[in-house]
């Protein structure tokens, strides 16, 4: 495995720190998945893309809401 880095806002980057490493772990792998489809398919759309990163996720059982719980928890 390969690592990279993203920026992101002072209070998303404080709310990852807070979680546990299950949902970190979790969501690193979501994260891949959507690097890999968006990479691989080239979309120039990106709420095209966005639309179906969502109805992927929920074909795979992770739902809105849990997603908000999580990035919401700490």
């Amino acid at each position: 495995m390969g690592k990279i880095v993203i920026e992101v806002d002072k209070k998303t980057a404080e709310k990852w720190d807070r979680i546990s490493l299950e949902k970190k772990k979790l969501l690193a792998k979501k994260i891949d998945q959507l690097l890999k489809a968006s990479l691989e398919k080239g979309n120039n759309d990106f709420w095209l893309f966005v639309d179906e990163i969502r109805n992927e996720a929920k074909a795979n059982g992770l739902t809105e809401a849990e997603l908000n719980e999580i990035l919401n928890e700490g």
